[in-house]
C-alpha cells in the first residue's frame, strides 16, 4: 500500500460526509396552534381578605374546638379557554407547628389557635393539599366557595389579634 492511496481514501471519505449536508430535496413545514386550558383570575379574587370577626375564647375549651363563626370567601375565574376541563386548588402558607393541616397565626397576637380552611361542604382542606376538581369541561367561568374559621391547637387559648396569610395555587386538569 502506497502513501498516495491512503491520502486519496481519506479525501473520498470527506467527500462522502460532506455530500448529504449540502443538498435538500424536501422542505417540511409544520404549523398549528397550541391553546391553553387556563382561565383568568377575576379582579375580586387577586387579593382576598377574610374577616373572621370577634370570637370569644370560651369557644375553645379543648384542643380541636372550632369557632362558631365560619366566614365564606370565593375565588372567581373567568374567560376560561376552550380547552378548560377543571382545576384543583391548594392553599400554601406557614403551617401551624402543633397542627400542620392549619395555617399558623402570626406571632404577637392570640395564642393556641390557627386558621382552618374548608371547602364548600365544610370539609377541611389541609395546608398544601389539593382540593377535588372544580369546574367542568367547556365552562367559561367558575366560582369556588371556601370557608375560614379558627381552631384551637392548644389550651388555654389567649385573647389577641389573629392574622394568617395563604397563597392559593391552581393546577389545571
Amino acid at each position: 500500500m502506497s502513501l498516495t492511496s491512503g491520502i486519496s481514501g481519506c479525501a473520498l471519505l470527506m467527500l462522502f460526509i460532506s455530500a448529504p449536508t449540502s443538498a435538500y430535496d424536501v422542505l417540511v413545514s409544520v404549523t398549528g396552534r397550541l391553546i391553553g386550558n387556563t382561565c383568568t383570575v377575576s379582579a375580586d379574587s387577586k387579593e382576598i381578605n377574610v374577616p373572621l370577626g370577634n370570637v370569644s375564647i370560651r369557644q375553645f375549651g379543648e384542643s380541636g374546638a372550632v369557632s362558631s363563626i365560619k366566614t365564606p370567601f370565593f375565588i372567581n375565574l373567568e374567560e376560561c379557554h376552550e380547552g378548560f376541563s377543571g382545576l384543583k386548588i391548594s392553599f400554601i402558607g406557614t403551617q401551624d407547628t402543633l397542627n400542620p393541616q392549619l395555617l399558623k397565626t402570626e406571632d404577637g397576637g392570640a395564642t393556641g389557635v390557627a386558621v382552618q380552611l374548608l371547602d364548600a361542604n365544610s370539609e377541611l382542606i389541609p395546608v398544601g393539599k389539593q382540593t377535588e376538581v372544580y369546574g367542568s369541561a367547556g365552562a367559561n367561568s367558575i366560582q369556588m366557595k371556601f370557608y375560614a374559621r379558627l381552631a384551637a391547637t392548644s389550651v388555654p387559648v389567649t385573647a389577641g389579634d389573629v392574622s394568617a396569610i395563604a397563597t392559593w395555587v391552581m393546577e389545571y386538569q
